[in-house]
Order: structure tokens, then sequence, then C-alpha cells
């Protein structure tokens, strides 16, 4: 696998790019207080200036050619969520973690969005595996990872703690080049 970092991907509607401190009031007034993000990410409501504390000195984490974390923008620069991916180097593999405002859910950008991060991931790192993963009752979520070609791998029992408690998870995944 080889790293590039997080560089700038688009879409015929979507622009996938870096976050920038300035981006903070269009991340707090988008998806990050939205009430599926909250209760999916298992987090609680931020203010304004916690978003800001949380993107200072984020052009550093992007020095790093192993960071992986895209704001997912509109055309017109409307914040609609984000990518982030989790790198194993020991394993050839990548996780994925999206959100999307709830607002945008329903059109297809997510798909879209990590359909693109998915090649990618595929064709530009040269990952073997692509995998996350979703709440088991989440349907709109397990949708978009099969719309992107991922397959369901498992369920993992009582893997993901939540405010009402531990949750099942689906896993889908791209297992990809175990020949090289």
């Amino acid at each position: 696998m080889k790293h590039l970092g997080t560089i700038k991907l688009s879409t015929s509607r979507l622009i996938l790019r870096r976050m920038k401190e300035s981006d903070a009031e269009g991340i707090f007034n988008s998806f990050v207080n939205d009430k599926a993000f909250l209760y999916y990410a298992n987090k609680e409501p931020r203010t304004l200036d916690q978003e800001k504390d949380s993107l200072k000195g984020i052009d550093q984490k992007y020095q790093n050619k192993e960071y992986y974390n895209w704001l997912i923008t509109l055309k017109d620069n409307t914040i609609i969520g984000c990518i982030y991916l989790r790198v194993d180097n020991n394993e050839d593999s990548l996780e994925f973690n999206y959100a999307i405002w709830e607002k945008y859910q329903k059109n297809g950008y997510m798909t879209e969005a990590l359909k693109t991060i998915k090649d990618f991931s595929l064709n530009k790192l040269n990952v073997k595996k692509f995998f996350g993963g979703c709440e088991i009752h989440n349907i709109a979520s397990s949708r978009v990872m099969e719309k992107c070609g991922l397959i369901y791998e498992k369920t993992i029992t009582n893997y993901l703690k939540l405010k009402d408690g531990y949750h099942d998870m689906l896993v889908y995944s791209n297992i990809v080049n175990l020949d090289k």
C-alpha cells in the first residue's frame, strides 16, 4: 500500500477536500450536531467554540500522508458530510467511517462520495482491503455500502457502544489483489 494523503477529489456533484480551520462554522451548522450523527457517532452536541478547537492544527495533521479525512461539499461549497479512513499498514487495509447531514440524505450523495473514496483507495493507494460497517438497524448506511459494490462480510455482536447500549455491527468489505 502506498500513501498520498488527503488529496482533493471531485465528482459531477461533489467536492471531497481537506478540512480547514475556517470550516468550523460550516461544520457546526451542518452535520456535526445532527440527531442521527450524534447517535451513530455516540457523541454529545458541540458548541461552535468546540468545533473551532477541534480544527486547530488540522493543517499539521494533513502533513502526515497516512491521514485521510475528507469534508464532503456540494459544488457550491455547502458542507454536507465527511469521510475518514483509518490506516492499518500491517494488514494493507483501510477502514472507512462516514457521516452525512440528514438534510442531504436520500439523494445519493454518500454513495457517490464513498464510491469515489473506494476507487481512490483501490486504484491509487493499492489497498488490499477496504471495509467499514454500520449499526445493524441502519438500513440506509448498509444500502450505501451495497451500492458501492461492497459485500456483506459478517455481523459482530455487541460491537458498537451507543447511548442506549451495545449494538451489533454489520461489516462490508471489498478484498482485492490478494495474489499480489
